[in-house]
């Protein structure tokens, strides 16, 4: 052999040999959170952890349920019906998949791997693939596969595909492998989307590793797309920056009686003190001056045993588990009054809603619990007032007092003989008109007019002014103790109430923020000296901690302390994030002047701007927005994998038939 043929042979074993060695190749240990804009074929365990959402271990040639619920996503272009093959083993009862919660396979126990195939409707985007089953075994599954064949193991990224990732301020590096060329943008985004900071990398003849460094001062959306060629993720790190210390936390002087009052499905937009120009609110509005308002609180759920669930344990409806009628809180779970309790406090709870009961678990460490029907008023309905007022005067100090007004909730009215102060404005409709108009109002196509908008709003407001008067009948039984200046006060809803503003009536079918956004009002004791208004997003789960940490306790929950905020006239990064129950998988999202609005059944989106029109969709106009948006909600999303399902079911039947009516009343049943 000549010199120049071995050199030239030499130098293509080479050629074949790096080619080998550095073909695209992914991470093990990649976060399913990534928003990937390409047709995922197959999940595989050549792939990693990439689809791996929930409760799956990554074997070495399989992945292993850990429990008897885990989950896969798979990311699709296109919504199209298609077929989906599973290789999977299963020793023990069978097991169910559905795909983003829509209709049930059944799963047949197999001690060998076996293949089983069925053609299901996958959505544009994100599809949660959900094994679920009861009992000891083992389910096992080797892939998933899209099409009639297995495709070959394909790289993330082909020319014009792209992924997104939202990541928090901090410093890392993203890896890519193999032969092409990449741009990688950094999108921040605050009142407007910031200039993304764009750059390419890679190109050659021979595969190679493209390292981008990352160093950011504010929470950002990387795009990594593919010019041209096949890339792979290789390896991805990232460290958050430290949390800024928070400022000084004031502390309670002893134990002072604590009072919470909600009213049921009251929108901030329709009292006094958030800007009404209807005298809804006037006793509201006088307490408010003593307290701390905050202009943009949000409830973490948009139906009334889930959100107060989340207010009585700090916790977002996704970590304790109460997201569908059929759910009680869970007995692990610490509860505010169980938290007073060991302090000495005596506790009550006093609700004229149904759904607010003892028989849902809300009854944890509650020595005295009053529940009274507040749907209609008549000679057999006690209300509700009297009750918390015979108790509240006996109960030794210092006492939690939790009192729960179901109005304003549609299709609620005011009791007979109650003089409105607006009367003059028009016909109060009566109960029966009230049901008509709610009901009618949930259905955006059905024929729904300027005179039913403005009838339906005058009795919900009427609602309201009703609340307001009992509401202040509690002041006044406070400040006839002569505990009103060192008491703590809190005045909230547990969600608002749709009223057509985007052609619905109504709540717990949809999350618009008219329907999660609440009045959140404090009165902290004289002594902390903290009153005015606070801009800053926050939640219901940030009740708790508030209170926990005045006592001078940090626990470990889904909210913080509303008085950890540096500054309170300033929109800060904290997120606000609701949840409804029909359907199933829409949440709504809150941060800055931005709202976003997500299915993770069907991934449909809707994005405003509160600061412009707040009923006017713009996700067309920004399309980098709706993108950042998105990979944040899975971020957030991501935060709840692989924790327990500890929820606890009850069999609704066995309610009392009077509580069955009414909740199908209210739109529950």
């Amino acid at each position: 052999m000549q010199p120049r043929h071995f050199l030239l042979l030499a130098t293509l074993a080479l050629l074949l040999f790096t080619t080998a060695c550095s073909a695209p190749r992914a991470a093990r240990d990649l976060p399913p959170t990534w928003v990937w804009d390409c047709d995922q074929d197959r999940i595989h365990p050549g792939d990693g952890t990439l689809n791996a959402w929930e409760g799956f271990t990554l074997k070495a040639d399989r992945f292993e349920a850990d429990g008897e619920s885990a989950q896969f996503i798979l990311w699709r272009r296109r919504a199209a019906a298609a077929e989906l093959s599973v290789e999977y083993s299963l020793r023990g009862r069978p097991a169910t998949l559905t795909v983003n919660g829509g209709a049930a396979v059944k799963l047949a126990p197999s001690g060998e791997f076996r293949r089983q195939q069925f053609r299901v409707p996958l959505a544009a985007g994100f599809n949660f693939l959900r094994f679920a089953r009861k009992g000891k075994g083992v389910l096992q599954v080797r892939s998933v596969t899209v099409g009639a064949r297995a495709p070959r193991l394909r790289p993330h990224l082909r020319r014009g595909e792209s992924v997104s990732l939202f990541v928090p301020a901090g410093s890392g590096h993203i890896e890519l492998r193999g032969r092409g060329r990449a741009r990688i943008e950094e999108q921040a985004l605050d009142g407007e989307p910031l200039p993304a900071v764009a750059r390419e990398r890679g190109g050659g003849l021979f595969p190679r590793r493209i390292r981008h460094e990352l160093a950011l001062a504010r929470p950002t959306t990387v795009r990594v797309t593919c010019l041209r060629g096949e890339l792979s993720v290789g390896a991805f790190a990232f460290t958050p920056a430290p949390p800024a210390p928070p400022p000084s936390h004031p502390r309670l002087q002893g134990r002072p009686d604590i009072t919470v009052i909600l009213g049921d499905a009251c929108q901030p937009s329709h009292l006094g003190v958030y800007g009404y120009g209807r005298n809804t609110s006037p006793h509201i509005d006088a307490f408010a001056a003593d307290a701390v308002v905050y202009e943009n609180a949000h409830a973490n759920a948009s139906f009334t045993r889930s959100s107060v669930a989340t207010l009585l344990t700090g916790l977002y409806p996704d970590s304790h588990k109460v997201r569908v009628l059929q759910h009680e809180l869970p007995t692990r779970l610490l509860t505010l009054p169980e938290y007073l309790n060991a302090k000495g406090y005596r506790t009550g709870i006093f609700s004229s809603s149904t759904v607010i009961a003892p028989h849902f678990g809300l009854n944890q460490g509650v020595e005295r619990f009053a529940n009274v029907r507040g749907l209609k008023f008549d000679g057999n309905n006690p209300l509700l007032l009297g009750k918390f007022s015979d108790w509240w005067r006996r109960a030794e100090a210092p006492r939690f007092s939790y009192v729960h007004f179901l109005q304003p909730h549609l299709p609620t009215v005011p009791p007979p003989g109650f003089l409105l102060p607006f009367a003059h404005e028009g016909k109060v409709p009566g109960y029966p008109r009230m049901i008509e108009l709610a009901e009618r109002g949930k259905h955006p196509e059905r024929p729904f007019g300027a005179d039913d908008v403005r009838e339906i709003t005058l009795g919900y407001d009427a609602s309201i002014a009703w609340m307001d008067g009992e509401f202040a009948k509690i002041i006044a039984m406070i400040k006839e103790r002569g505990l009103y200046d060192d008491s703590l006060i809190v005045f909230l809803a547990d969600h608002g109430e749709a009223l057509r503003e985007h052609g619905v009536v109504g709540h717990g079918s949809n999350v618009y923020e008219e329907t999660t956004r609440v009045p959140l009002i404090v009165k902290y004791p004289r002594s902390l000296g903290r009153r005015g208004r606070a801009a800053f997003v926050c939640e219901l789960a940030d009740v708790f901690p508030t209170i926990a940490a005045l006592f001078g306790h940090e626990i470990e929950l889904d909210g913080r302390s509303l008085l950890s905020r540096a500054d309170a006239n300033a929109l800060d990064d904290q997120l606000a994030v609701s949840r409804s129950f029909n359907p199933i998988g829409l949440y709504g999202m809150r941060w800055r002047n931005w709202y976003h609005i997500i299915s993770t059944k069907t991934n449909r989106q809707q994005l405003y701007r509160l600061d412009a029109d707040p009923l006017q969709e713009v996700g067309g106009r920004y399309p980098q927005a709706a993108r950042w948006f998105k990979a944040r909600f899975l971020d957030w999303l991501g935060r709840f994998r692989n924790r327990r399902d500890f929820s606890v079911e009850m069999n609704l039947r066995k309610l009392p038939a009077g509580d069955i009516d009414e909740m199908k009343t209210l739109g529950y049943l």
